[in-house]
């Protein structure tokens, strides 16, 4: 009985945090959604600087996989595993392109554009976020995952495809 009365209360939904950022390369607007999975202390000026962070970051990420932006440029966003990887998907996107030039042609030259942000609050200290994105015709989606380290949200994991 104690668990039913603990688990099936009433309980009342959490809130969501929805914007807008405006960035250079964008024409429009482009739409935020953060949702926590918990009671938390985060707010709406919190979510809408870590849409913008996670907005920058994605950006430079997929820069710096196409070698328009060192990765080293990353440092102070991520962590170093995350620069690593980041680094070794480089490598080999380069090595793949000098025998696809059609694939370098479509990805190495149009600027990244953001479209859409989708944000999860997982606990205080970690968020995963995807950044939708256009570079031309082709879209690309960046996962990342967030964690409140030192006095920072840092990068700890970031996935182009």
């Amino acid at each position: 009985m104690e668990y039913y009365a603990f688990f099936h209360h009433h309980r009342e939904p959490l809130p969501s945090f929805d914007g807008f950022i405006t960035v250079e390369l964008s024409d429009r607007p482009i739409r935020y959604h953060m949702q926590p999975l918990f009671p938390c202390n985060m707010d709406a000026q919190e979510c809408h600087t870590m849409a913008m962070a996670a907005c920058r970051i994605a950006c430079n990420c997929a820069d710096a996989i196409r070698g328009k932006l060192s990765v080293d440029r990353l440092q102070r966003a991520l962590t170093a595993p995350c620069l690593e990887r980041l680094q070794t998907m480089h490598q080999l996107l380069d090595l793949h392109m000098l025998t696809h030039p059609d694939i370098k042609a479509k990805f190495c030259y149009l600027p990244t554009v953001p479209n859409l942000i989708d944000g999860m609050i997982t606990s205080d200290r970690t968020m995963e976020l995807a950044v939708f994105m256009t570079i031309g015709k082709e879209n690309l989606r960046v996962n990342m995952k967030f964690r409140f380290i030192g006095s920072r949200w840092m990068c700890v994991f970031a996935d182009l495809g």
